[in-house]
């Protein structure tokens, strides 16, 4: 078995498509079929059942699926050993990381990046926040950026930076007396449930830690409307629809619309944390340590008196 036919044969037990598979790997439907026919055929038994759309993995096609996995990730853990002992730093290293997320981050470090790692290409994928766990437990990404929201056992962790999180409204939407006393910058956390909110989707995790928190303070909100991305809450919020929650950072790096205000959370401010997601037996190689640190230091730099959301973790251990 080679290593090219495993990631074939791992292509179509992803996309459940012969077809699919070969066009994502940039080869004909044919070559494909041919690939999976040869696997077959070495193993003496049928990897997919044919008589079902989308195909579906035998018995024997899930175990060959479970080892190509654990064999990808041996490989990558290998490839990663020898290319810091060679000190040579070439090579590829697939980063998940949320479309808001990294025109957040990417523009801060690629360029103290490139020049530290000139010969390191780097992918991203920019699905969404479960979509990109299941691709690093797959062993198609090396590392995930995302905000810690819950913790799945799967990976392990290694935290960035504390992001904080504010309410953004129309100016004239909060009254004074859904503010923290004489603070007009601090909303109370309990008017979440008396004015209208713009909620993010459900699958993001900006979408979970939002569910975690109405339900950590109990509070029944009032949903005008679910909408993707962040940009997307930022301008309806100035539109006067409702209330977004919304990470800092986008505030600040977006264009405010006129006359849209920003709360903290509280009168201390409520943030979440910003993370590195990894295998769990995943080796860090020197190149993927250095962006890890680039983003600390660019980010993590600044002290902050903001804490983490303590909803998320509860019960964890």
């Amino acid at each position: 078995m080679d290593f090219y036919q495993m990631e074939q044969i791992l292509a179509v037990a992803r996309t459940g498509s012969i077809s699919e598979a070969a066009r994502q790997m940039c080869v004909s439907q044919p070559t494909m079929s041919h690939a999976v026919a040869r696997a077959e055929k070495e193993f003496q038994t049928k990897l997919f059942d044919r008589g079902s759309y989308p195909l579906e993995l035998t018995y024997a096609g899930k175990q060959y699926v479970e080892a190509a996995r654990e064999m990808r990730r041996i490989y990558r853990n290998l490839q990663k050993v020898c290319m810091d002992a060679a000190r040579g730093y070439a090579g590829d290293l697939y980063i998940g990381i949320p479309h808001n997320r990294s025109a957040q981050i990417l523009p801060r470090i690629i360029r103290e990046y490139r020049r530290m790692f000139p010969n390191i290409k780097l992918h991203y994928s920019s699905t969404n926040a479960e979509d990109m766990k299941e691709q690093l437990y797959r062993g198609e990404l090396d590392l995930c950026i995302l905000s810690k929201v819950d913790q799945d056992p799967r990976f392990r962790y290694e935290d960035l930076f504390v992001e904080e999180l504010v309410a953004a409204a129309a100016d004239g939407l909060v009254r004074p007396d859904q503010l923290c006393g004489k603070n007009a910058s601090a909303l109370k956390i309990e008017a979440l449930s008396q004015l209208p909110l713009i909620l993010p989707s459900e699958r993001s995790g900006l979408g979970r830690m939002l569910q975690l928190l109405l339900e950590y303070y109990h509070i029944d909100p009032d949903v005008r409307m679910r909408v993707g991305g962040n940009n997307a809450l930022y301008t309806l919020a100035g539109a006067g629809v409702g209330v977004a929650v919304l990470p800092m950072d986008i505030v600040e790096q977006s264009a405010r619309p006129e006359g849209l205000k920003t709360y903290a959370l509280s009168v201390g401010g409520i943030g979440w944390m910003v993370c590195a997601m990894l295998g769990r037996d995943a080796v860090v190689s020197e190149p993927e340590r250095a962006l890890l640190e680039l983003i600390r230091r660019e980010f993590g730099g600044k002290e902050t008196e903001v804490e983490v959301f303590p909803g998320f973790y509860e019960g964890e251990k």
